[in-house]
């Protein structure tokens, strides 16, 4: 976990050779997304309400998170039906994106890229990018500790808390390429004065 909190910017820690090495987050390689796949029902069956335990933590770390989902300060987030129901719906995602798509590259890419740049309209409500580095966080201590609950060889155990950690760090990474694309067309659209368009 301290490889992904000391390199959440876009750089991971991996395994080369005997040692531990950064490199920029790229395509998964066809091992980690296939311990990923399979252990997918084991994570969800070992701890049902994941998503909704990684969010909640989330936004029990960010006084703006809970602003920006008009969450008062002294509200539970669990309280909150609009805040509780986006956990489904980001388990959707993942689940979209790890069993439907298989982390196919091309398919987790374009996905995480729209995803991303929607998130555009919620700056008006509060939205910024670093609330991802929050999810980030929360959800790699949140897998590690379910990964931690039930798996007993410590080899096993680490290699697929580093693989987890790969791909939440991958889909956010092209969250965060989607959000910023766009933020950069918007702002450089602003800049250029009157549209040519009608």
């Amino acid at each position: 976990m301290m490889g992904l909190l000391s390199t959440i910017r876009g750089k991971k820690e991996t395994v080369i050779g005997n040692g531990i090495g950064s490199a920029q987050v790229g395509p998964l390689n066809a091992k980690t997304k296939k311990l990923v796949i399979q252990e997918w029902p084991r994570v969800l069956a070992q701890c049902p309400e994941l998503f909704t335990e990684i969010w909640h933590k989330s936004a029990t770390r960010s006084t703006s998170i809970k602003l920006a989902f008009g969450i008062a300060e002294n509200e539970s987030p669990m309280q909150n039906a609009a805040f509780l129901g986006l956990s489904s719906t980001i388990q959707a995602f993942f689940y979209k994106l790890i069993i439907t798509y298989e982390l196919n590259d091309d398919q987790v890419r374009e996905a995480c890229e729209q995803l991303g740049a929607r998130h555009v309209d919620f700056i008006s409500r509060g939205f910024n990018s670093h609330f991802w580095d929050i999810f980030l966080v929360c959800m790699a201590e949140k897998i590690d500790e379910t990964l931690s609950s039930y798996m007993i060889e410590e080899d096993k155990k680490n290699e697929m808390i580093l693989a987890w950690q790969r791909v939440v760090n991958c889909i956010v990474h092209q969250m965060r390429n989607g959000y910023s694309d766009r933020r950069k067309q918007q702002l450089g659209g602003s800049k250029g004065g009157a549209s040519n368009g009608f």
